[in-house]
């Protein structure tokens, strides 16, 4: 392979992971049926490139929505592997999906490199986030975007393109030998910082929210996501939250009186300006495009995506707050943690712009209600993206793709490339315009009808709610199963025996009311948290390492 094919096969796997292909890169460019066809294109034999990427593809499906997790990374398989597999003469069976003991040792030495990578980028982002949080103090939106832009953007530039180019310029045996003199417990390492991380960011988002009765449904989450799991319990949460809501505005109508148990606050009476900035076409627009593009440039381990929500915020925070103390209000409780799939999620971008809009007309809307409100949304947002854009819609595409790639054509990557554009696009347009006319409508029926205190005081509930769910699904901490204690002939495993004799999924739940407990009564700085927690998981997972459990 010569550097210049090198080159652009590498510059096209990092323009892949990159912010700039308006949210296509994981939907469309990271898949390895396009990735398999440009490398293809670039070394002369595109359809090969296509048949092999997309037998690979079927089998990597699984793997495209893994946004919280150090996993897999599918665009390096599929720009470099395939590259690394055509000129190789290593071939797939396309009938039978099975690839040869060497592919697989390929994709094996691709994964490990894909962890290390994704974990780089997960750190540094992290710690990039906390810079966003000092200039948001100071209310600068333009600095916040910045941030989230064009920082991430050169460090994943750096991080995508260097070893995707050295690995093409290497001899297979090399990169072979290099990824395996990595240590297991160093991987293990990488993980528990990712998940500890997670816990971190958890425990941000509970400082704003935990309070009054938000304590206990935290913890009903935590239970009903082991018992349920992730999509039921979501509809479990937002029934209990509506119950209480509808009680809590029964008990206002009868004493005349706030939300007595769980005061906020917002329980205070609005003062409605109808002088107050309102938002322009070209704001909603511009803050569309930034979302659409800039969603996932600053993609982290402790809050995911929540530069990429406060990017798409700065324009509105910037129309309606002169004031530089409410501006960075407004900035501080959207970089909050917010995960969920970018096209529904455009839905909670709208609504958030719409509430905005209403705060600085004089509604009193508090920070709690604002993050609560956001969270329960991101959930099941998340899980219906995943489900039909991330998991239906793509998978359908890609079935089509493999099917006329098998014929000896390139009209499936091209067929699969412009529909799924077309559809996650158009998602994402019509969600934003939804949720932030939903809203609208929504405040004016819930404000005549004297609803809007109560779906709030519900909305911060259903936050709270789902935050102990995420608990489970980010933070599966838990001990090795090696992780044994012998008396005599008794052996006892830690984890299983003692620990879930005590409580299921106690560490996770552990650590993260310990992490509230620093950020929320100690005022421990989170930077420094974050420090502190990887070196915590190295040295723990070394020890573990060293004493026979990992």
């Amino acid at each position: 392979m010569s550097v210049f094919q090198a080159a652009f096969i590498a510059l096209f796997y990092a323009f892949a992971r990159s912010a700039f292909n308006a949210g296509l890169g994981g939907y469309i460019l990271s898949q390895p049926l396009v990735a398999g066809t440009i490398a293809g294109l670039l070394l002369g034999d595109p359809i090969a490139g296509a048949a092999l990427g997309g037998m690979i593809n079927l089998g990597t499906l699984a793997l495209t929505n893994l946004r919280l997790r150090v996993g897999p990374d599918v665009a390096l398989i599929g720009y470099v592997g395939v590259s690394v597999m055509l000129l190789g003469g290593v071939k797939v069976d396309i009938p039978s999906g099975t690839g040869s003991a060497s592919a697989a040792t390929i994709f094996a030495a691709l994964a490990v490199l894909g962890i290390v990578v994704n974990f780089m980028r997960g750190v540094v982002n992290s710690v990039l986030a906390h810079w966003a949080d000092y200039f948001a103090d100071r209310g600068d939106a333009n600095i916040v975007a910045f941030i989230n832009i064009v920082p991430t953007q050169l460090w994943l530039f750096l991080i995508s393109f260097f070893p995707a180019f050295l690995v093409l310029r290497l001899d297979v045996k090399m990169l072979l030998d290099i990824t395996t003199t990595i240590p297991h417990w160093v991987q293990s390492a990488l993980n528990l910082s990712q998940y500890l991380l997670a816990a971190l960011g958890i425990a941000l988002s509970l400082r704003l929210i935990m309070q009054g009765s938000s304590i206990a449904y935290f913890i009903l989450g935590w239970l009903g996501a082991q018992l349920f799991g992730l999509a039921p319990v979501t509809l479990l949460g937002a029934a209990i939250a509506m119950i209480h809501a509808f009680l809590a505005r029964k008990r206002m109508e009868s004493s005349h009186e706030t939300l007595i148990s769980d005061l906020l606050p917002s329980d205070q009476a609005d003062n409605i300006n109808p002088d107050a900035p309102r938002l322009t076409g070209n704001d909603l627009r511009l803050s569309l495009l930034l979302w659409v593009f800039f969603h996932d440039a600053g993609l982290n381990f402790e809050r995911a995506q929540n530069m990429g929500f406060a990017t798409a915020i700065a324009p509105i925070a910037a129309r309606l707050y002169s004031d530089a103390h409410e501006r960075a209000a407004c900035l501080r409780r959207h970089l909050t943690m917010f995960a969920t799939e970018f096209s529904m999620g455009a839905l909670i971008v709208g609504a958030t712009a719409a509430m905005e809009e209403r705060r600085a007309a004089g509604d009193v809307i508090s920070d709690a209600e604002f993050v609560g409100a956001k969270t329960g949304l991101m959930a099941g947002l998340g899980l219906t993206g995943d489900a039909v854009v991330g998991g239906a819609i793509t998978a359908i595409g890609i079935a089509v793709g493999v099917a006329l790639a098998r014929q000896q054509t390139l009209l499936g990557p091209f067929l699969f490339i412009v529909v799924e554009s077309a559809l996650v696009l158009g998602i994402a347009w019509a969600g934003f315009r939804l949720g932030y006319r939903t809203f609208i409508n929504l405040e004016a029926w819930a404000r005549a009808n004297d609803w809007l205190r109560a779906g709030l005081f519900g909305a911060v509930r259903l936050g709270a709610f789902m935050l102990g769910a995420l608990v489970i699904s980010s933070v599966p901490v838990q001990l090795p199963a090696a992780a044994i204690i012998q008396i005599d002939l008794a052996r006892i495993p830690l984890q299983a025996v003692l620990l879930d004799g005590i409580m299921l999924r106690m560490m996770p739940l552990t650590i993260t009311l310990a992490l509230w407990w620093l950020v929320k009564y100690q005022r421990a700085n989170p930077m420094l948290l974050l420090g502190m927690i990887i070196l915590v998981s190295v040295i723990a997972c070394g020890l573990l390492s060293l004493i026979g459990w990992l």
